[in-house]
């Protein structure tokens, strides 16, 4: 009879294969995740600055989930999208780890 044996790494192995040949970019895919099942709670822009060579804006802005303050950035296309300190924005959020946000 042969004898069967486990192969744990085979995920670790196929994660790691479709990331080498560019399938789908982690952060890509994170944000795809935030927009699909992240929580929406209300934020403050902190700050506004081009990010260089026409590529879009870095947006700091802040947020609070169960008393705790984050403070958190997100490059956005500049077209069409004005954001200005103070403005009051919508974030979204992972309920599991807070951290983890993108402008709504």
């Amino acid at each position: 009879m042969a004898e069967v044996r486990p192969q744990p790494a085979l995920g670790g192995w196929r994660a790691w294969w479709q990331r080498l040949l560019g399938r789908e970019d982690p952060d890509a895919a994170r944000r795809r995740w935030l927009r699909q099942a992240g929580r929406i709670i209300e934020g403050e822009v902190l700050d506004v600055r081009p990010t260089g060579a026409n590529q879009g804006l870095l947006v700091r802005y802040r947020y609070e989930v169960a008393n705790v303050e984050y403070e958190s950035l997100d490059v956005i296309d500049a077209t069409g999208n004005q954001y200005w300190p103070g403005q009051r924005i919508s974030v979204r959020y992972d309920r599991r780890r807070p951290s983890n946000s993108i402008l709504g």
